[in-house]
C-alpha cells in the first residue's frame, strides 16, 4: 500500500466513521490520528531535508 492509498483510505474512514463495518466514533478519531502522524513524519523529513541542504557548501561564483 502507497502512502497516497493510506491517506485516502484514512479520508474514507474519517468521512463514513465506518471502520471494519461498524459506525464508530473511534474510526473518526484513529482517522484523524493516523493523518496527524503522516504530517508530523512529513515535517520532520522536510525540516531533515532543509538541514542537509543547509550544511552542502555553496558553489562560489566569480565575477
Amino acid at each position: 500500500m502507497t502512502l497516497d492509498e493510506v491517506i485516502l483510505e484514512l479520508y474514507r474512514i474519517a468521512e463514513t466513521r465506518e471502520w471494519s463495518g461498524k459506525k464508530t466514533d473511534e474510526a473518526l478519531a484513529t482517522a484523524i490520528e493516523g493523518m496527524e502522524q503522516i504530517w508530523t513524519l512529513r515535517q520532520a523529513d522536510v525540516r531533515r531535508d532543509a538541514k542537509v541542504r543547509a550544511l552542502k557548501k555553496q558553489p562560489r561564483v566569480w565575477s
